[in-house]
């Protein structure tokens, strides 16, 4: 049986603070990076935080092409 092993969920993501994500945010609806609608997305990776709605591992969403 293959061995499947998947990154550990980072805590930090430059420029924004994970524990004040929104709903829309967090549900991939909006960019987690300027909060733009998302039309077009890139995943940011899977982030948790100590409190707020990461406390489990989810992955963001952030505008394509870059937003910044």
């Amino acid at each position: 049986m293959p061995l499947t092993v998947q990154a550990a969920p980072r805590t930090e993501l430059a420029g924004v603070d994970l524990e004040r994500v929104t709903f829309d945010q967090a549900k991939g609806w909006r960019c987690a990076l300027c909060s733009d609608r998302l039309t077009a997305d890139r995943s940011l990776g899977t982030f948790t935080a100590g409190a707020g709605l990461l406390t489990d591992p989810t992955e963001l969403w952030a505008c394509a092409p870059s937003c910044r």
